[in-house]
């Protein structure tokens, strides 16, 4: 449950920060459905293959206990939440020192 609610933070503070400085990430639904779902699917690969390789695994301590295909619901929720908050930050940033 922890690494939900982590999770849930990130999202709120990503929002927030959209809002509070007036940033667009994306310029239209088809740019946002594009990169979401590309950098989904990298993601999902590399973490299929991390773990088929054991070079991570997620013991359940602190997971909500639901899995998709082998992996926690939180790990498909990470690859949609913070790559959306990274890009946040970097809009943000790049707004701001330039």
């Amino acid at each position: 449950m922890e690494y939900f609610l982590i999770l849930i933070g990130f999202l709120s503070l990503g929002i927030f920060l959209e809002w509070k400085f007036r940033i667009h990430i994306y310029h239209s639904r088809k740019e946002r459905i594009v990169t979401t779902l590309t950098i989904f699917l990298i993601g999902m690969v590399w973490d299929y293959f991390a773990t088929w390789r054991q070079h991570w695994v997620f013991p359940g301590s602190g997971l909500i206990g639901i899995h998709l295909f082998g992996l926690p619901i939180e790990e498909f929720l990470f690859f949609l939440i913070m790559p959306y908050f990274a890009i946040t930050l970097y809009k943000i940033f790049d707004a701001k020192i330039k």
